[in-house]
């Protein structure tokens, strides 16, 4: 059976409801617009993506602060506990294609009275300018910071969201590693996963250089989440485990 995975984001906004929401997409939409439970492309009539629209939620802003690392000001917080409603945006994910394909329609909702982002699908979020900037961008890097979450739980280090592109997640133990090396660890593998598409066997290694430590790399499937959580990984996920045995 052939895997879609659903790409989730969450848009807080200036909209007061449908119609005001309606009307903004119209004027500033980048010729985005809204239909029914819908937004579609006018030069484009077979795209149309998922929405729901929600009220004010108390709890988004201070989730949106801690999916951002910092990336968020003490203003631009305070302008997501003043937001009126949320966009849910909903499409098929699975390729680099489709993440760039939802990275412009949200950023077609942002310029239309959107605040910032929510990666429901991974817990990540960025601000407005940052997400008009890397979707302007389509740097590879950049599309891959904004939406890939790196979390540590107990004794491991995992990352949610690869299911957005297609791959599976990773996951490592954290004895004997920093969360800045985990990091440049994950970011590298992910990548060369995302730009080079390698075809991985269970069971093969991986290391950053000849003087870094070897991961063995294992098939597993995601059991962290829930099949109906957002952040349910359908591909499953890497596990790097460090081959120990290796002098280095």
């Amino acid at each position: 059976m052939e895997i879609i995975p659903k790409i989730i984001l969450a848009i807080p906004g200036v909209w007061e409801d449908r119609n005001a929401f309606k009307d903004a997409m119209a004027r500033s939409g980048n010729g985005y617009i809204y239909l029914g439970n819908h937004i579609g492309y006018l030069e484009k009539p077979d795209q149309f993506y998922e929405v729901n629209i929600s009220e004010h939620n108390p709890y988004i802003a201070e989730a949106i602060e801690i999916g951002g690392h910092g990336l968020f000001s003490k203003e631009d917080v305070e302008q997501l506990r003043k937001h009126r409603s949320i966009i849910y945006l909903i499409i098929e994910g699975g390729t680099l294609e489709k993440v760039i394909n939802v990275m412009e329609v949200a950023s077609a909702i942002l310029n239309a009275g959107g605040i910032a982002v929510n990666v429901e699908s991974s817990g990540r979020a960025r601000t407005k300018k940052d997400w008009l900037e890397i979707t302007k961008s389509k740097d590879i890097t950049r599309l891959f910071s904004a939406f890939i979450q790196m979390s540590q739980e107990n004794e491991v280090y995992y990352t949610t969201g690869m299911h957005c592109f297609g791959l599976r997640d990773v996951k490592t133990a954290s004895e004997g590693i920093t969360a800045r090396d985990v990091a440049t660890l994950f970011r590298i593998f992910c990548l060369y996963n995302l730009d080079e598409k390698p075809q991985i066997n269970d069971g093969e290694t991986f290391s950053l250089d000849p003087s870094s430590p070897i991961y063995l790399l294992k098939q597993e499937e995601c059991t962290m989440f829930d099949e109906e959580d957002p952040y349910f990984n359908p591909y499953g996920v890497w596990n790097m485990i460090r081959h120990h045995s290796i002098g280095r």
